[in-house]
């Protein structure tokens, strides 16, 4: 009986144990992830804003390469104008796409989802990994159960044993 007692509070300290270790892995594992988004994030943005400065630069030397190849044509200032209203054309293309070409990568990146199959995978790992737990605690309360319903089941014959006794 004595044993009992002794290995329902062992296993009550151990279940304890595994909760708040599993509590300090999940702490664990979002920090991580903070750091690891974070980082992606600053990395991200660090390129994007490279990228556009030789996107600028790029720009700026096909403008004037442009502009110096319509002058054989047409006036110096005819060519800028030309040039000038290609690049006013391409600001509506650009306003009409923004979403595709710029918000969508940004909300992704930030977000940490590269597409849809990578999400699929994460949410089922973040469902096993719970239903494993889940499967253990459960595992637990059926032992807690089982022992429970032993003792229940002894005070019930000791309980009907004194009664008889008395009855009798």
């Amino acid at each position: 009986m004595e044993s009992n007692k002794n290995d329902m509070k062992d296993k009550k300290d151990q279940i304890l144990s595994e909760v708040e270790t599993f509590a300090k892995a999940e702490y664990e594992l979002a920090r991580l992830q903070v750091i690891d988004n974070t980082s992606r994030l600053v990395g991200s943005l660090l390129l994007t804003i490279c990228l556009i400065l030789v996107a600028f630069a790029v720009l700026a030397f096909c403008a004037a390469a442009a502009v110096v190849a319509l002058a054989q044509c047409v006036p110096m200032w005819a060519a800028c104008l030309i040039v000038g209203g290609v690049y006013l054309l391409l600001i509506p293309l650009l306003v009409v796409c923004s979403k595709s070409l710029f918000i969508d990568p940004i909300v992704r990146s930030l977000s940490g989802l590269k597409n849809s199959e990578e999400l699929k995978y994460e949410t089922l790992r973040a469902e096993g990994r719970a239903a494993v737990q889940r499967e253990r605690i459960n595992g637990y309360v059926r032992y807690t159960q089982a022992i429970y319903n032993y003792y229940a089941q002894l005070v019930k014959t000791a309980w009907s044993a004194i009664r008889s006794m008395f009855s009798k």
